[in-house]
């Protein structure tokens, strides 16, 4: 993988980028995440394609001036800056959780730019539908957990030793399989990101009067058969507002699809780049 750091709107963002072929850019979840979490599952793609991942920023090793002000409109605006910076016309957005959102919220402001987009471990189109995520989520966890999330929560913002506690505390539910935390790597994580952007999402996230700026491009969305929000939420709430998406259900996953079922997701992405029409790899597609 090549490494670059790159000078996007005042900021220095950390990218990495193998390959030849049609552009694909990663956008990580969160938010406060890092690119980490696609690697290595996600490599195999640049085989076919051009791949491209960067750290949004103030995440993994990208840096940004203490006080910055976290955003979605940022995060758009440095994904613009960054297509730009290298020359892209047209790329295909692969956006997972957090990064999901982002990938909708570029293509409703620059849908022109958009070849396809690739979906995963969706959250939706409105702060209703983030809410419901953490609602589910929340619902999952017995008594004693609540009361552990609960003060974990608050002393995280203190110590580094809670902030671990309530990641292992909240892994085990974002999985099909508990031995897949065994793969997990250790990723940095910003919490001032996922402060400010997912107060944003809590109360002013709504793409529904954008949904027209959908309509150019094709979408898949590979949904965990065990996610929070599972594919049949997914086909409810977000399909119905979206005619040109795919839906396809990732057997034996949670909302970690890329790290429990890598070999689903590379295969899926790879069928839905080479074509149009429902992908094919023993999932099946949920809805059209």
């Amino acid at each position: 993988m090549e490494e670059k750091y790159l000078k996007i709107n005042g900021k220095t963002l950390f990218t990495m980028q193998k390959g030849e072929g049609e552009p694909m850019i990663f956008l990580h979840g969160g938010p406060g995440g890092s690119l980490d979490y696609f690697l290595p599952h996600m490599e195999p793609l640049s085989k076919d394609f051009q791949i491209i991942l960067y750290d949004q920023t103030g995440c993994g090793k990208s840096e940004v001036k203490k006080g910055h002000k976290y955003s979605i409109e940022d995060e758009i605006s440095n994904l613009e800056a960054l297509r730009k910076a290298l020359n892209l016309e047209k790329v295909t957005l692969f956006g997972e959780s957090w990064g999901s959102i982002l990938a909708l919220s570029y293509a409703a402001k620059y849908p022109e730019h958009i070849a396809k987009l690739i979906l995963t471990a969706a959250v939706g189109l409105t702060s209703e539908d983030y809410r419901t995520f953490k609602q589910k989520l929340f619902q999952k966890l017995g008594f004693y957990n609540k009361v552990l999330l609960g003060w974990y929560s608050l002393t995280s913002l203190f110590s580094a030793h809670a902030s671990k506690k309530l990641q292992q505390l909240l892994d085990p539910y974002y999985v099909y399989s508990l031995d897949t935390l065994r793969k997990k790597k250790e990723i940095s994580f910003n919490k001032v990101a996922l402060n400010y952007i997912g107060k944003e999402l809590d109360q002013d996230y709504n793409l529904l009067p954008s949904l027209s700026e959908f309509s150019s491009f094709p979408i898949l969305i590979a949904q965990g058969s065990h996610d929070i929000l599972t594919p049949e939420y997914i086909k409810k709430h977000v399909i119905n507002h979206l005619p040109n998406a795919t839906l396809t259900e990732v057997k034996e996953s949670g909302h970690w699809t890329i790290l429990e079922q890598p070999d689903q997701m590379v295969a899926l992405t790879r069928s839905f780049m080479r074509s149009e029409e429902t992908p094919s790899t023993g999932t099946g597609p949920l809805a059209q």
